[in-house]
């Protein structure tokens, strides 16, 4: 009975194997195979604080049973408090130091304690001689047991044929554990911007998200976000800034599916409105290989031509494929798509379908739990890929290429 409650629990039937489980449990209270294996199936439903009332009663019978052990630090690691998982990590290391589980475990709980600096350096060019070059930096550590902090700082350079700009920001972000699976993000900064043409200008930039698990393969999040609107040298000299909220599901209903989705809306400085909404859905067809639709679609309240591209609707429908590969700490990411796009001006009459297209490669090294190196490039011709001064056509091209690196100190 324990196997048949193992084999419901790893196919998302946790009530099922919750029963089961209580059923064997009647007969054969401390049985510590079952103890673990209720639990386990209530945290993977998403209750995390009865998982770990459940595991820490569990203990009391079976105080050193790895097992155990691993599964109150796993859910209390779940629950963002990487401290006190850190303590039963090491338990259960000490009880069970051959057991690879427990040792990703530790190794996970430590990275996400200790200190980290990243640092992304990004380029971008369009087919109509819009140029990008930017870099952030940012350091991430703990604050205590259920708070982390992060600064972060970073300068653009960008071009177009009437000039260039530059913009330099900096500011500073928590991430607070709420409990049951919730995590709040606030931050605040400042960002320089300074066009060259016009005077330059410093507004604040401000960030606000709610994250939660509702279920152990279901993700949700919601957030604000206050910045200036300076991804070109044109938009530089636009004294534009960009009120926006959004919001996120992303779900895994079984192994190798994915179902992601969002929307919001953007208010602009300058009396302008913006809505999207995107949806995807990824399913596994042979080893590393996915496929699966996407679908996207935005428009705006007003146009601006020859500030931004503002159509009146944007939409695209697109067959995507994502292979990934991983051997020996070397990581392969290939996505592309293939689908149609409908770029739909204001006053115009009704545009035709394109097709549309993207090709992304990513290609990383890592060497522990937290530290990686990764070069990424795609090219689209998407017209959702840019803020140019004008609507798109097929012949519209714009390529990206990126270096991240992450290491935990």
């Amino acid at each position: 009975m324990v196997s048949h409650a193992q084999v419901l629990a790893w196919a998302g039937r946790t009530a099922a194997s919750e029963a089961l489980y209580d059923s064997v449990l009647v007969r054969f209270p401390d049985r510590a195979d079952a103890l673990a294996g209720r639990a386990r199936a209530i945290a993977w439903s998403g209750d995390l604080d009865r998982a770990e009332d459940l595991w820490r009663k569990a203990l009391e019978r079976h105080p050193d049973d790895p097992e155990l052990l691993v599964g109150l630090a796993q859910t209390l690691y779940w629950k963002g408090q990487p401290d006190l998982a850190e303590v039963y990590a090491t338990r259960a290391r000490a009880v069970a130091p051959e057991d690879r589980t427990v040792r990703d475990l530790a190794r996970a709980v430590r990275a996400a304690l200790r200190p980290e600096i990243a640092s992304n350096v990004d380029g971008a060019s369009d087919s109509d001689n819009n140029d990008f070059v930017a870099q952030e930096a940012t350091v991430t550590t703990s604050l205590g047991s259920d708070l982390r902090g992060r600064l972060r700082a970073g300068w653009r350079h960008a071009t177009d044929q009437a000039g260039d700009g530059s913009s330099y920001w900096a500011g500073g972000s928590i991430i607070a554990a709420l409990g049951h699976g919730a995590v709040l993000r606030a931050g605040l900064g400042a960002r320089r911007i300074q066009p060259d043409i016009v005077p330059g200008r410093t507004p604040f930039t401000a960030e606000l998200g709610l994250g939660l698990r509702p279920a152990r393969y279901a993700a949700v999040s919601v957030g604000y976000s206050r910045t200036p609107f300076d991804e070109t040298a044109g938009l530089m000299r636009q004294d534009l800034t960009v009120d926006a909220v959004d919001f996120s599901l992303d779900v895994s209903p079984g192994p190798g599916w994915s179902l992601s989705g969002g929307g919001g809306g953007a208010w602009f400085s300058d009396n302008n409105r913006r809505y999207s909404a995107v949806g995807a859905l990824l399913g596994r067809v042979a080893k590393g290989l996915q496929i699966g639709p996407f679908a996207r679609v935005m428009g705006y309240r007003e146009p601006k031509p020859g500030l931004y591209f503002t159509p009146v609707r944007f939409s695209v429908i697109e067959g995507r494929a994502v292979y990934q590969w991983q051997r020996n700490r070397w990581g392969l990411r290939a996505d592309g798509g293939l689908g149609s796009q409908l770029v739909q001006a204001f006053g115009v009459p009704p545009a035709p379908h394109q097709t549309e297209w993207h090709v992304g490669l990513s290609l990383s090294r890592d060497w522990g739990a937290n530290n990686e190196v990764a070069l990424v490039g795609s090219i689209t011709n998407s017209g959702a890929a840019t803020n140019a001064a004008r609507v798109t056509s097929e012949g519209f091209r714009y390529r990206t290429l990126g270096l991240r690196f992450r290491q935990g100190l």
